[in-house]
């Protein structure tokens, strides 16, 4: 198993996962890559260093080794902005390099705890297991519905379409479906958005303590807070480049969350489900301007129901999720004009139509570190 986080500061966290592997005796069958920024302190390099020593198989990407590692491909870091957690696409291909069979994207301010085994709750994914499977009248389902919540709300994820929050839910059947992706949960702060967060402080004080896979065409926001995705699945599971100046907008805090949608849709495409439940970790969330999140978040949420229904009705083809990626990015170039209408935001159909030709850059160098001969470790 492979994890991979970006931080621009120490990676305290490191420490968490090294005595949750230790403690469950997953340390050997782990590896985790940190991707540093321009932003992170030196320091950070020392503790990784010192974690490596505990006996960790932590590697440190500083920004020279990322720049070393990327000159093969001009293309793909031509458009790999510094300053940015869209760095985490590097550690994402170094474990799809190394062989990994499933990976695992965390944030630096997620933490393991004691009672939870973070290795067992993803190292079924990619594989066949027996899941409660979960659908709803207008299909979507709120992931936030899995959690305990302090004081008792009903709060919705981040990314979550307002216009859907009303769909009545029901459990389809147990069967044994192939669960290629998983979206684990957080107690502490829950991945809600930042209008949420203004109106009124929530903690997850526990979970529901249930695995559970979504329908097809059942809908829900995938972040990359201890999220895990099957090797094959790489290719669809490219994180959205954000901060794109637009006239009078600016996009950002939603490229883990169209990352999420296009993952859903290729796997929906190939009759693939996404799990939730464990491993449950601890969300000690870094400090943040809530105002400027909201201002960085709120045309996302206005573009993001307009993207579903591109994503949600474009004609996908192939039998794997490079081929799957390939006729989704070819969607949104084809009809980001019609997105562009539905929205009244100039520039957006611009926009999407880069994301297009990123995702099949990512694509393209997926493919080829794919066909190399990464034997290393799972």
């Amino acid at each position: 198993m492979h994890i991979v986080a970006t931080t621009i500061a120490v990676p305290v966290f490191l420490d968490s996962y090294r005595q949750n592997l230790e403690r469950y005796g997953h340390l050997r069958d782990t590896r985790i890559w940190v991707v540093a920024d321009r932003k992170t302190p030196p320091q950070s390099a020392e503790y990784a260093a010192e974690q490596r020593k505990r006996g960790l198989d932590v590697v440190y990407l500083d920004p020279a080794s990322q720049q070393r590692w990327l000159e093969p491909y001009p293309d793909l870091a031509a458009i790999i902005p510094w300053n940015s957690d869209n760095r985490r696409n590097i550690g994402f291909l170094r474990a799809l390099e190394e062989g990994c069979k499933v990976l695992v994207s965390i944030d630096d301010d997620n933490f393991c705890i004691p009672e939870s085994d973070f290795y067992a709750g993803h190292q079924f994914t990619g594989a066949r297991v027996w899941r409660e499977v979960i659908q709803s009248e207008n299909g979507w389902y709120n992931i936030c519905d899995e959690l305990i919540l302090d004081p008792p709300a009903r709060a919705v994820a981040r990314g979550f379409p307002h216009a859907m929050r009303n769909g009545s839910v029901r459990s389809r059947a147990m069967e044994t479906i192939p669960v290629v992706a998983k979206a684990g949960l957080w107690l502490g702060d829950p991945d809600v958005d930042a209008a949420t967060r203004l109106a009124f402080p929530l903690k997850a004080t526990d979970t529901r303590r249930r695995e559970i896979a979504l329908d097809l065409g059942t809908w829900s926001p995938i972040n990359t807070q201890n999220t895990s995705v099957a090797r094959r699945a790489i290719p669809a599971y490219y994180y959205v480049r954000m901060l794109e100046d637009l006239p009078g907008a600016r996009l950002d805090r939603y490229g883990d969350i169209w990352s999420g949608y296009f993952l859903t849709r290729c796997a929906q495409h190939l009759g693939e489900y996404i799990g939730i439940g464990s491993p449950v970790v601890s969300h000690l969330r870094n400090s943040h301007d809530l105002l400027a999140d909201l201002r960085a978040e709120i045309w996302g949420m206005i573009v993001t129901p307009h993207l579903i229904e591109l994503l949600r009705t474009a004609e996908l083809s192939g039998g794997d999720y490079s081929s799957a990626a390939r006729s989704l990015a070819r969607a949104l170039r084809s009809r980001a004009d019609d997105l562009e209408s539905c929205v009244r935001l100039p520039g957006v159909g611009n926009y999407v139509r880069r994301i297009g030709q990123y995702l099949d850059t990512w694509v393209d160098v997926c493919e080829h570190i794919g066909s190399l001969d990464g034997t290393r470790r799972g």
